[in-house]
């Protein structure tokens, strides 16, 4: 009976030793179903668009800037949703002139658009929208386009790791720029 029962007692811490065994080999293996992908690729990504609009997000009673917020859809227009794959956004205000039904594009004396802003942002998560204060614009939208505060915008968005580099752009005509406070002619900048 006790040679029995020490037959038992070696099966069992033979039994430990082989769980333990598998369990150590197993933990390397990746989890399918596993919430935190740590790759940095937006999987499926096909293309973007935007929204700009005039908003307000201090406490004073004035605007502040254009508030952008950006959408990254598949090929089956699904929004995608994604944190922690940085990558850079590169957002560009263009003036927009009438041009002249009949008018040749390469007559010298016709106005040509002007890209009077241009800044690189960090973009992260797909929550996030992308804040651009009045001051970082207004100087150079008053030199280029004095009389209209409207223009188009021209966002390019360069996602992580599509190789080759991939440059998603998209573009919207007649963005307000700028919203005058009622009575007001200047921003108080």
């Amino acid at each position: 009976m006790c040679k029995i029962m020490r037959l038992a007692g070696l099966k069992s811490v033979l039994f430990g030793v082989i769980a333990l065994f598998m369990a150590g080999a197993f933990t390397g293996c990746e989890n399918p179903f596993d919430p935190l992908d740590k790759s940095d690729k937006i999987e499926g990504l096909t293309y973007v668009d935007f929204t700009a609009a005039w908003d307000r997000w201090d406490s004073d009673p004035y605007g502040d800037g254009l508030l952008v917020t950006l959408s990254y859809s598949n090929e089956f227009s699904e929004t995608l949703s994604f944190h922690d794959k940085p990558h850079e956004v590169v957002i560009e205000f263009w003036t927009q002139k009438d041009r002249n039904e009949g008018i040749e594009e390469s007559d010298p004396y016709i106005e040509k658009d002007q890209l009077f802003f241009s800044r690189t942002f960090q973009f992260s998560n797909s929550d996030d929208d992308i804040r651009i204060p009045i001051e970082a614009y207004y100087q150079a939208l008053q030199a280029a386009a004095p009389v209209d505060d409207k223009g188009y915008m021209l966002v390019r968005v360069f996602p992580p790791e599509q190789y080759p580099r991939m440059e998603l752009v998209v573009a919207q005509s007649d963005v307000q720029f700028y919203v005058p406070e009622t009575g007001d002619e200047i921003p108080n900048i």
